[in-house]
This record gives C-alpha cells, structure tokens and sequence, in this order.
C-alpha cells in the first residue's frame, strides 16, 4: 500500500522550507491524506512560503532548551533531552546494520526528517524486517511524544497535519510489516 515515496515526500516536509519547490509537497501530502483516509485539504493549503519559514523556526530551531518541539529522537528517549543521547545511537546504529554511514557531519541523524527518509530507504529495498523494528523499538517511540510536544505549541495548520499525517502512516506501516512478517498479506 505505502511507496517509499510517501515517506521521502513527509521526510522533505519535515525539512527548512528553503525556497518554492517546498510548496509544491503540499499537492502530494493532501492526496497522501486521502489515500490514508485523511482529508487534511484546508490544513495544507493557504500556507505561503515565509509563513512556513517562521513557523519552522519557531517550531524546531532555537535553542533546544527553549525550541517547543526538537525533531530530534535523542530529546525524547533521552532522559535529560539532550542532543546526540540515547536516541541519537540508537538511530546510528540501525542505520549502520543496513549498511548506511551516517549524515553528513554536522547534520543529525536522529532528525525526523532522516529517519523518515531512512524507512523510505528500507522500504525500497524491501527490508521489511529492519523496518519493523526500526518502526517498533526506536521511531514509534519517541515520534509520539514529538508530536505531543508539536501539539502543544499550537502550530501553524501545515505541521499540525503533517505531525498527524506522519503518525497515521507510521502506525499504519508498521501493521502493514507486521501482517506481511505473520504471512496474512
């Protein structure tokens, strides 16, 4: 049902909005909303450029003592939220048993925006199993507390659907890996 281009499309959402080309994920998003029985049309439209620019910002940027909402794995599964913690080697770690080096430096591996591209990745080369637990023991996990973090900050519509957009498929890949490992598919 899920194409490892739903993820790296949501994965590229979760990203800076760097220039037009950004807006031009919304068209996928809303039909990937509907496809999942989500109608999310009015949460992804109306939105402009610097608009979702500022909001990204004020979202996911500052300080991560003070950012509302840090797309990060390590904040949430770290006990401290520190950057680079628990959840930070947990993603390097899956990341190195399907024979991925890390980001580049600088960059963090445990980004939401990585890991998603990361499960598009093995969801193209069919590596279902991996993708499971990857699914299971890390991203479900700490995504969900993510996003009770985004909620809470009242964001702008556009991250409002896209945090919901990206739970419903997440839940609903890993029951979809689940039933095909049991052989129900």
């Amino acid at each position: 049902m899920f194409k490892s281009e739903d993820l790296r499309v949501v994965a590229e959402a979760f990203l800076y909005p760097e220039d037009s080309s950004f807006l031009e994920l919304i068209p996928y998003l809303v039909s990937l909303g509907r496809r999942l029985g989500l109608y999310l049309n009015g949460d992804f439209g109306g939105e402009n450029l610097e608009d979702l620019r500022v909001e990204y910002t004020r979202l996911f940027i500052t300080s991560p003592y003070r950012t509302p909402a840090p797309p990060y794995a390590s904040v949430y599964l770290s006990g401290d939220r520190r950057l680079k913690g628990e959840g930070y080697d947990q993603a390097l770690a899956f990341y190195r048993e399907a024979g991925y080096q890390p980001v580049e430096e600088g960059d963090l591996a445990d980004h939401v925006a990585y890991e998603l591209a990361f499960m598009a990745l093995l969801l193209e080369e069919g590596r279902r199993d991996l993708l499971a637990r990857f699914l299971t023991e890390h991203f479900l996990k700490w995504y969900p507390r993510f996003l009770g973090a985004l909620r809470q900050a009242q964001p702008r519509p556009f991250y409002r659907a896209l945090g919901d957009l990206v739970l419903f498929l997440t839940n609903r890949l890993r029951e979809e890996v689940a039933h095909e490992k049991k052989g129900l598919s």
